[in-house]
């Protein structure tokens, strides 16, 4: 088996490739930060390679690690944005400091629509996680100097996520709650104020990157992936918001439990490996 492991701010997702197979069939296992040292006893099985990607910092690192060795004295061979640029162009500015998860996330997209006629004939794909931060990152074909075409991450959001937002205007101001309410279209109370607009926001976001994305390749309409798990509190505001503004003209969006852990599994068939890293760099996403 190949383990497979998503190390992120607020959870950690773990999954497994069998033998001689190319996507997991089973849903991602999902541990909190403090469960870590007890990863092995949740396996039924003894990886005989372990791939992960951490955004998490150092601490987090070091438990998974520890947790390897004790368990099976296996290395983990971390990745990041440096990790299958064959596969994906990359159009970060400084390519090697994007996320590992947004990179990750993405190559994981590209498993999921590299054979769906919509993508092939030229619609964009955007991929909106809706975590500890929100991202939201789109996919288009581009056209390389000898006329052939390849798939490019070009460019993305990031934002704080709901819960987030929620947190620090509690934090940060003297009299607003850690709103609990339901959004709605006119507030009439503080609780559903807080949380409208924060719905808004989330929401406004993804519409305008599928707005632009439609702009950049007329007459194919993006296709929308979401992960995270707060996308349950932005769901109803974005599917209201599309039937307004382009009724018919997309698809709902569709669900990805573990991008991340796709995009690891894109990689686990290149070798060799390349020698264990330091964790994501301060600051990149």
């Amino acid at each position: 088996m190949i383990l497979l492991i998503d190390a992120g701010n607020t959870r950690v997702k773990v999954a497994w490739l069998k033998p001689g197979d190319t996507r997991r069939s089973a849903p991602p296992l999902s541990l909190a930060h403090e469960e870590l040292p007890g990863l092995a006893a949740r396996l039924d099985f003894a990886p005989r390679r372990i791939l992960a990607s951490n955004v998490a910092g150092k601490g987090v690192r070091s438990a998974l690690e520890h947790a390897s060795r004790i368990a099976w004295d296996l290395p983990i061979h971390w990745h990041d944005a440096r990790d299958g640029q064959d596969l994906l162009l990359n159009g970060y500015r400084e390519p090697a400091r994007l996320g590992a998860d947004r990179w990750l996330g993405l190559l994981g997209l590209l498993r999921h629509v590299r054979d769906e006629p919509a993508w092939q004939a030229g619609s964009p794909c955007i991929l909106a996680s809706f975590g500890t931060a929100t991202t939201i990152d789109t996919l288009a074909w581009r056209t390389q100097g000898d006329g052939t075409r390849r798939a490019a991450f070009i460019g993305g959001l990031i934002l704080p996520g709901a819960a987030l937002m929620a947190r620090s205007l509690a934090r940060g101001t003297a009299d607003l709650p850690l709103a609990q309410g339901e959004p709605a279209d006119f507030p009439t109370d503080t609780d559903t104020a807080i949380a409208s607009g924060i719905a808004a926001a989330q929401a406004g976001a993804l519409l305008r990157q599928w707005r632009l994305a439609a702009d950049a390749c007329p007459g194919m309409p993006p296709l929308m992936f979401v992960s995270g798990g707060d996308w349950p509190r932005i769901q109803p505001e974005l599917r209201a918001a599309l039937m307004r503004v382009a009724p018919g003209r997309t698809d709902p969006p569709r669900w990805l439990d573990g991008p991340v852990l796709d995009g690891l599994a894109s990689l686990a068939d290149q070798a060799p490996f390349p020698a264990s890293r330091p964790g994501t760099r301060p600051g990149t996403r």
